[in-house]
């Protein structure tokens, strides 16, 4: 019995340690990340404040925060990270205007989330909740606005400037993947960008 007891405790031992490592590396990943949403000098953004022992939430501006739930280099694509994130616009917040360096995809889960384009091209994929289910519609008139709901979806490239807002009386929450140039910050506001290519 004794020897099962350590053979018991050995693999418990061992199975803890793995799990610690696992979870260091998780730590060292949202850690990486949170750090890509610093904000150029001149935008009021605050330090991330800790929501649990390894997601950090960011304001991004009064009512919109973000969380990074991980990062990972793409070995597709070099030079890139994949970011997947969550969004949260309360009632009436809204984002200045700003561009991501690389590619976007935001799905709406709840609430209604106001999307204004300023410059480039947005494709919107509308889901159950939308007038035809699937249907995809492109937004390339400038001040272009839409107000999306759960399940509608939009994605878009980094020549798409644009503002974000929490467009109804609950808060908005988004969940988004981003393919980024490694080493850029999540996004960057409109006074701190060149001219958009497009």
């Amino acid at each position: 019995m004794d020897n099962l007891h350590a053979v018991t405790a050995a693999n418990n031992s061992e199975s803890s340690e793995l799990s610690r490592r696992g979870a260091m590396k998780r730590l060292g990943a949202v850690g990486a990340a949170a750090a890509l949403f610093a904000v150029p000098t001149g935008i009021a953004a605050q330090d991330a404040t800790p929501a649990s022992d390894a997601i950090a939430i960011t304001e991004l501006a009064p009512g919109v925060t973000a969380e990074v739930f991980g990062a990972a280099p793409s070995d597709r694509a070099p030079g890139q990270t994949v970011y997947l994130a969550r969004f949260v616009f309360q009632p009436g917040a809204a984002i200045f205007p700003h561009s991501h360096p690389g590619t976007t995809l935001l799905g709406v889960v709840s609430g209604q989330f106001g999307w204004t384009l300023l410059a480039g091209t947005a494709h919107v994929v509308h889901g159950a909740a939308g007038a035809t289910p699937g249907a995809t519609e492109d937004l390339t008139d400038v001040n272009a606005d839409i107000v999306l709901q759960p399940g509608d979806a939009i994605f878009y490239e980094d020549d798409v400037i644009h503002t974000a807002r929490g467009a109804g009386d609950e808060a908005a929450v988004v969940h988004g993947t981003l393919v980024l140039t490694a080493g850029q910050p999540l996004l960057m506001p409109m006074n701190a960008m060149g001219t958009p290519t497009s």
